[in-house]
């Protein structure tokens, strides 16, 4: 037996009793409502709107947009464009986009793969955020989700993730605006980041 062995060995004599390993663990199968999600997303300092019906998020969103950045660049994913159109202030984000050329978007419109009720948290799919620096260089991020897509914890989020998702560079979870607070509490919102985060709900 060598010297490792026999002091294992005497560490495993040692134990008075032996506690049985826990079982798997089960993500929570109760329903989320999106009043829950809203609540926390206020709180983490983000704006929820809704929910709204699909056909009614194009013009709120277009108003958002009017008031933030009148004569700003306002940038939308693919799939953000099928749900809001192409009515609106916003154009699509070029498919050759570099990080440097987003620094002057005022606004960002992005579809949520799905909401986490507990906290808040928005979960952008690597191939919805993409490129990926777009959603902390805007100005501001308006996230589309699903009301259909929210979750309970994030137990349930990672049991949920959309197909191919870790196959991605990056799946991100964005829970209110960029913030940050000293040593005496003083909470900073959009300190290295989106100075202000909206979700718009959407009933399908």
């Amino acid at each position: 037996m060598s010297a490792r062995d026999e002091i294992l060995a005497h560490v495993r004599g040692a134990v008075a009793h032996r506690v049985a390993a826990p079982a798997p663990f089960e993500p929570a199968r109760r329903r989320a409502d999106f009043a829950t999600f809203a609540a926390q997303l206020a709180a983490a300092g983000g704006a929820p709107i809704g929910p709204l019906a699909a056909a009614d998020a194009g013009a709120r969103v277009a108003e958002l947009c009017r008031v933030w950045a009148p004569e700003g660049r306002v940038l939308a994913s693919d799939a953000a464009l099928l749900c809001l159109g192409s009515a609106g202030p916003w154009r699509p984000i070029p498919a050759d986009a570099a990080p440097h050329a987003l620094a002057d978007v005022s606004v960002a419109i992005l579809c949520g793969a799905l909401g986490v009720a507990e906290n808040g948290a928005v979960g952008l799919d690597g191939r919805e955020a993409r490129p990926r620096a777009l959603a902390v260089l805007c100005e501001r991020l308006v996230l589309l989700l699903e009301t259909r897509r929210l979750v309970p914890e994030l137990h349930a989020a990672f049991a949920q993730l959309p197909e191919g998702a870790l196959a991605q560079p990056h799946f991100t979870f964005v829970a209110g605006p960029s913030k940050t607070a000293d040593i005496e509490g003083e909470l900073v919102l959009g300190a290295h980041g989106a100075r202000e985060l909206v979700v718009v709900g959407i009933d399908d």
